[in-house]
C-alpha cells in the first residue's frame, strides 16, 4: 500500500512538473524545509567564522599600483595599449551613461540560461545544426534584450517562435519558459523528450529569454571590471560607483533569486547551495524538469540532477561560471577604498559584508562539493582550474588563507595528475591551453602571497616560477604544440582556426614575463609578423617596448623539432618564420579528448595544411566522425575502429627518432588492433631549400584480413576554388562532383564515405594529386595493392565558420585483402610549391633480394634539390647503384652539386665511393642501474668504437617507462652513462640507443 502510494505520488509529481503546473497535491507548502533551514544555518555560521578569522589584507591586493602604472605608461607608448584601454573606457562610459534601473534591468532576478542548448528553429538543418552553441548567437550590449542567429539573422524573442512551455518552481516562486519545436507542438502530450532538439545526444529545449539574461549578466561582469580598471587608471568616482552597484546587484540575484540548474534542463526548486551539495540525493519535490525521462531512476526520497556541478550552477551550467569570481574579486579590490563624488566611501560596512559573504563566499561554497568538499582539492579535470583560480583570488583578496591554500593544492593536484612529466596535459592542445589559461591564474594571483606563521606546512612567500620546475615545462609544451604562425596544431579535440590569430595569449605572455630567456624574443616576433596585438596581461605586466625591439622580416614561432615523451607525439619541422613546415606523428596513450588516431599523420607545408586533422566540433553530431579512426590519415584494419578505452587499451611505442638539418626521422608502433602483431609507421622528412620538404612514409601492418591506407587532403575540399583530384598511372572512373551537404544530420552525410569508385590491381608508382587554386599536394603510392578506392567524406572542421557547414574532403584508400595479411605500404607525400610547381622528379620502390629480409625497403628519389637512396630494415647487406647498406635505417643523399652525404640509425654498413662506413655498432642496450632526472647509468658499457653524431644531429634514447617505450633527446654519452636534456627522466629498467651517424664529404 505504501509502495502504491509512493508510485502514485511520483506519477502525479512528474505529471504536474512536466506540464508546467505548480505543487503536487501531496507537497508540503512550507518553504524552506527543515533540512534546508538546518543546512543554511550551518553555512551562515561558517561564513561568520571565516570572516572573523581572516588575516589582514593590504588593498589593492590583486592588481598593484605598480601594474596600473605600467598600464598607464604603455597607453602613452603604444597604439595597441591605447586601443585596449579605449575599449574598456568605451564600455565603462556606456554603462555610466545609462540611467537609474539600468543595472537591475541588465542583471535580472530570472535565472540565466546557458547557450549550450541553443538551436535556431528558423534555419535548423538548413544553415545550422545541433551543437552549434554560442558560435551562431549574436548579442550586442547596445541592444541587450535580443539575440540573433548569426547564420540566418532571425531575432529572438520572436512571436513566431514563442516560448510556450513552462517550468514552474513553486517552492522558490520562480518560472522558466522554453521554446518547443514543431514536432513537440504537434504532440503536446508527449513529454518524454524524444521529439526535442538534442545537445550531446540529450533532449533539450531552448530558453531564448534565459540565454539573453545570461548574455546580459556576462556583459555586466566584464563591464564591472572595465569600470574598476578605468577608475584606477584615471580616478573618476562615477566609474567606481557604478562598479559597486553591479557587485551589489549581483549579490542580490546570486544569493536570493537564481536557481541551481544543469544544462539538461533540470532545475532545483530549493535553496541553491543545498542543491549544489546534495545534487544526487535531493527529495523528488526539489527537482523540476520538462521531460519525463529524467525522473525514471528517481524515488520520492532520492532524485538526482542530470549533471553534477561540472555542468551545473546558478549562473552558468559549467562549474557555475566560477571563473568569473576571480574577475569580480578584482573589481572589489580595485574599488576597495573608492569614494563617491560626495567624498564618502562607496563601501559601507554592511554592503561590504554582504558582498563578501553572499557573493564571494557563497559562490565558492557552491563549488566546494565539486572539488571534494571543504578544504579539498581532489578534482583535476579540465574545468577544475577555473575554480582553483577563483579560490586563490578570494583567498588573497579577502584574507581567507584556507581558500588560498585550496587554490594552491588544486594547482599542485592538476600539475601532478593532469599533466605529464614532459609538461603536456593528458589531453590535447586545446585542452592543454584551457587548463593553463586558468591554472596560471593561481600562480599569478598567489605570486608573492605570504603564508601566516604557523600555517601548517606552508611558509614564506609563494613563487611557483622559481620553485616549480614543472611549470616551465608546462609553458614550453604549450609552445611546442603550435604551428609556426601561432595557431594550435589540430590534434585530437583541438579547435581549428581559419585565421592567423591564435588563442592562449595569456599563456604566451606569462612565459615572456616569467621566463624571458625562452619566450622573450620569440613571442614578440610572432606577434609583429602576424599583426596580433598583445593582450591585457601585457598591458598590465609588460613594457610595450619589448614588442618593438629587434624587428626582422619573416619571423614566427621558430620552434625546435622535438618528441614529447609522455604525450608521445613527434613534431618534425623545417624552415624559419611564419611559413615554415611542421609534420606531426601522433601515437598518444589514451587520454581525455583524444581521438582513435594512433599513427595518424598531420602535415602543414609552408603554412598550408596538406594532411590535416578535423579538430573538434564539440557536441555537434559529426564529432563522432571527427574523432573516429576512419577520418584520419593512417591505416585502418578490418574496417574497425582502433582500441582506446574499451577492452585492451592502446599501447603505443617510440621505435626510433633522430633529427638533422637534411632529414629527420621518426618511427612508432602501437597496439591498437588485437589481431595485429605489427602496426608501425616510419616517417622521413626530407628537407630542401627554405621550408620545402617531402615526406617518405613506410607503414607496416601484420595481422587482420584487410588493410586500408587512407589519405585525405585539405587541398581541393568542397569549399576550395577549382578543387580537383586527378590520377596518373592508374585508371580511375570519373568522380562525382564534390558538393557540400549543408546542415544535414543524415547519417550518410555526417559519417563515413560515399560516392565511392575503384580501380583494381594498380601498378606501383601511381600518383594522386589534390589541387585547388594556389595549392597542390601529390601522393605517390610506390608499393603494390589489391585495389584503390576514391570517395568523399565529411570535412567540416569549424562550428563558427558558416562556409564550413557540410564541407567535404576527397579520400583515397589503398587496400590490401587476404588472410593473416602482411602489408608494407610505401608512399611519398609531396607538397607543391608556388604556382603548383612540384619538387619530385622521380620516385620508385626498388626491388631487393629476399635475403635482405621480408620487411626490407629501398626507395630511389630524385628531387629539384638532390637525389636520395633510402633504406629500411635490411637484415643482410644489399647493394643498390653502388651503395652498400645493412641495418635499421639509412639515407644516401647527393646534393645538386654532386656532394654526397649519409645519415643512418642502427646501421652496420653504409658505404659508397668516397664516403661511408662498415662493421659499425648498431645499438647499445641493457639495464638501467641508476637514474637521475638527466642521466641513466647502464650495466652494459658503451660499445667499443661507438660514434656520437655531430652537432646539429639529435638522437633519442629509448626507455621503457611503465607500459610504454618512449624516448628522450640525448645530450651526451659516457662509458656507462647516457645524459639527456629538456625532459626529466622517469624510473625505468631498460634502455636502447641506436648509433646515429651523419657524414658528408663537404
Amino acid at each position: 500500500n505504501s509502495l502504491a502510494t509512493d508510485r502514485s505520488n511520483k506519477a502525479e509529481y512528474v505529471r504536474v512538473a512536466t506540464r508546467g503546473e505548480g505543487f503536487a497535491s501531496w507537497q508540503d507548502r512550507d518553504v524552506p524545509s527543515p533540512v534546508e533551514t538546518t543546512f543554511r544555518e550551518k553555512v551562515e555560521r561558517r561564513k561568520d567564522r571565516m570572516l572573523r578569522e581572516r588575516v589582514n589584507v593590504q588593498h589593492p591586493a590583486l592588481l598593484s599600483e605598480y601594474e596600473v602604472e605600467q598600464a598607464r605608461k604603455n597607453v602613452k607608448k603604444a597604439d595597441w595599449a591605447r586601443n585596449w584601454f579605449s575599449q574598456h573606457r568605451r564600455i565603462a562610459e556606456h554603462v555610466v551613461r545609462q540611467g537609474n534601473g539600468y543595472v537591475s534591468s541588465m542583471i535580472e532576478e530570472g535565472t540565466p540560461w546557458i547557450g549550450y542548448s541553443f538551436h535556431c528553429p528558423n534555419c535548423y538543418l538548413d544553415k545550422s545544426f545541433s551543437g552549434v552553441e554560442y558560435t551562431i548567437i549574436e548579442w550586442e550590449y547596445s541592444d541587450p534584450d535580443r539575440i540573433r542567429c548569426r547564420n540566418c539573422g532571425q531575432a529572438y524573442p520572436s512571436s513566431k517562435y514563442a516560448e510556450i512551455a513552462n517550468l514552474v518552481c513553486p517552492r522558490m516562486g520562480r518560472k522558466l519558459t522554453f521554446y518547443e519545436n514543431e514536432d513537440q507542438q504537434k504532440h503536446p502530450r508527449d513529454r518524454s523528450g524524444r521529439r526535442a532538439y538534442r545537445y550531446s545526444n540529450t533532449p533539450v529545449d531552448v530558453c531564448f529569454s534565459g540565454i539573453i539574461r545570461e548574455r546580459k549578466v556576462t556583459f555586466m561582469i566584464g563591464a564591472a571590471r572595465s569600470l574598476g580598471l578605468v577608475y584606477r587608471m584615471d580616478g573618476n568616482p562615477a566609474f567606481a560607483s557604478r562598479a559597486v552597484e553591479i557587485l551589489d546587484r549581483l549579490t542580490t540575484c546570486f544569493s536570493s533569486a537564481w536557481l541551481y540548474h544543469d544544462w539538461r534542463n533540470t532545475v532545483a526548486d530549493c535553496d541553491p547551495l543545498y542543491a549544489a551539495w546534495y545534487d544526487q540525493e535531493l527529495p523528488l519535490e526539489f527537482k523540476r524538469n520538462v521531460f519525463t525521462y529524467t525522473y525514471e531512476n528517481d524515488t520520492l526520497d532520492s532524485a538526482a540532477m542530470q549533471v553534477t556541478y561540472w555542468g551545473a550552477g546558478r549562473f552558468l551550467t559549467s562549474t557555475g561560471g566560477a571563473n568569473h569570481v576571480a574577475e569580480l574579486c578584482q573589481v572589489y579590490d580595485l574599488t576597495y577604498d573608492a569614494k563617491g563624488e560626495d567624498g564618502k566611501p562607496l563601501w559601507t560596512r554592511a554592503l561590504r559584508e554582504r558582498v563578501e559573504r553572499d557573493l564571494f563566499l557563497e559562490w565558492m561554497m557552491e563549488a566546494e562539493p565539486f572539488l571534494g568538499g571543504v578544504g579539498k582539492a581532489k578534482t583535476v579535470n579540465n574545468k577544475a582550474p577555473r575554480v582553483y583560480n577563483s579560490m586563490a583570488a578570494v583567498g588573497k583578496c579577502l584574507g581567507i588563507t584556507d581558500f588560498a591554500d585550496t587554490g594552491l593544492k588544486g594547482y599542485e593536484a592538476i600539475r601532478d595528475q593532469s599533466f605529464g612529466y614532459d609538461g603536456f596535459s593528458h589531453e590535447t592542445p586545446s585542452y592543454n591551453e584551457m587548463y593553463l589559461q586558468q591554472l596560471l591564474g593561481v600562480s599569478e594571483t598567489l605570486h608573492g602571497f605570504r603564508w601566516p606563521k604557523g600555517y601548517g606546512k606552508r611558509k614564506g612567500r609563494v613563487d611557483l616560477y622559481a620553485t616549480d620546475r614543472r611549470l616551465r615545462l608546462m609553458l614550453k609544451a604549450e609552445l611546442d604544440c603550435r604551428r609556426p604562425d601561432g595557431r594550435l596544431l589540430t590534434l585530437g579535440d583541438t579547435h581549428k582556426s581559419s585565421v592567423r590569430q591564435p588563442g592562449g595569449s595569456l599563456v604566451l605572455e606569462v612565459g615572456m614575463r616569467r621566463y624571458p630567456e625562452e619566450f622573450g624574443e620569440m613571442i614578440p616576433a610572432m606577434y609583429r609578423h602576424r599583426g596580433t596585438n598583445p593582450s591585457e596581461y601585457a598591458a598590465l605586466h609588460l613594457d610595450a617596448e619589448v614588442f618593438r625591439s629587434g624587428e626582422r622580416q619573416g619571423e614566427g614561432l621558430d620552434l625546435p623539432e622535438t618528441y614529447l615523451p609522455n604525450w608521445m607525439n613527434a613534431l618534425l619541422r623545417h624552415g624559419e618564420g611564419m611559413d615554415s613546415t611542421v609534420l606531426s606523428l601522433t601515437f598518444n596513450p589514451a587520454g581525455g579528448h583524444r581521438h582513435y588516431d594512433n599513427l595518424a599523420l598531420y602535415y602543414a607545408d609552408r603554412g598550408r595544411e596538406m594532411l590535416g586533422d578535423h579538430g573538434y566540433l564539440a557536441e555537434a553530431p559529426m564529432q563522432r566522425w571527427v574523432k573516429h579512426t576512419f577520418s584520419h590519415n593512417l591505416v585502418i584494419v578490418d574496417d574497425e575502429q582502433q582500441l582506446f578505452r574499451t577492452g585492451l587499451k592502446r599501447r603505443p611505442a617510440l621505435e626510433m627518432m633522430l633529427t638533422s638539418p637534411r632529414a629527420s626521422v621518426v618511427e612508432a608502433s602501437s597496439k591498437v588492433y588485437e589481431q595485429c602483431r605489427d602496426f608501425r609507421r616510419l616517417i622521413v622528412l626530407l628537407k630542401g631549400p627554405g621550408s620545402e620538404t617531402v615526406a617518405v612514409d613506410i607503414f607496416r601492418v601484420l595481422g587482420g584480413d584487410k588493410h586500408d591506407f587512407r589519405v585525405s587532403s585539405e587541398v581541393g575540399a568542397s569549399d576550395s576554388t577549382n578543387g580537383d583530384l586527378s590520377f596518373d598511372g592508374i585508371d580511375i572512373p570519373a568522380q562525382s562532383p564534390l558538393a557540400g551537404v549543408g546542415a544535414s544530420q543524415e547519417e550518410r552525410d555526417i559519417f563515413g564515405l560515399k560516392d565511392s569508385i575503384c580501380a583494381k590491381r594498380p601498378s606501383p608508382g601511381w600518383r594522386a594529386t589534390w589541387k585547388e587554386k594556389g595549392s597542390r599536394y601529390r601522393m605517390w603510392m610506390l608499393s603494390g595493392a589489391n585495389r584503390v578506392e576514391v570517395a568523399n567524406g565529411p570535412g567540416q572542421e569549424m562550428l563558427s565558420n558558416a562556409g564550413h557547414i557540410g564541407r567535404r574532403l576527397r579520400y583515397v584508400d589503398t587496400i590490401n585483402k587476404g588472410k593473416a595479411l602482411e602489408s608494407t605500404f610505401v608512399a611519398l607525400h609531396e607538397p607543391g610549391g608556388p604556382r603548383g610547381k612540384m619538387p619530385v622528379l622521380e620516385a620508385k620502390q626498388l626491388m631487393l633480394p629476399k635475403r635482405a629480409g621480408k620487411n626490407s625497403v629501398a626507395i630511389k628519389l630524385t628531387t629539384n634539390w638532390g637525389d636520395y637512396l633510402i633504406f629500411s630494415e635490411c637484415i643482410r647487406e644489399v647493394e643498390v647503384e653502388g651503395v652498400r647498406f645493412k641495418g635499421r635505417f639509412g639515407i644516401y643523399g647527393k646534393s645538386c652539386d654532386g656532394v654526397p652525404w649519409v645519415l643512418t640509425s642502427g646501421a652496420e654498413t653504409m658505404k659508397s665511393t668516397g664516403i661511408g662506413f662498415e662493421k659499425a655498432n648498431t645499438r647499445w642496450s641493457g639495464n638501467v642501474t641508476e637514474i637521475t632526472e638527466s642521466r641513466i647509468a647502464t650495466d652494459e658499457p658503451r660499445p667499443r668504437g661507438w660514434k656520437n653524431p655531430p652537432e646539429g644531429v639529435k638522437q633519442y634514447v629509448r626507455t621503457k617507462i611503465g607500459k610504454y617505450w618512449t624516448g628522450f633527446p640525448v645530450k651526451n654519452v659516457g662509458r656507462n652513462r647516457i645524459s639527456v636534456e629538456r625532459y626529466p627522466l622517469q624510473p625505468c629498467k631498460r634502455f636502447e640507443l641506436l648509433e646515429t651517424r651523419y657524414l658528408s664529404t663537404r
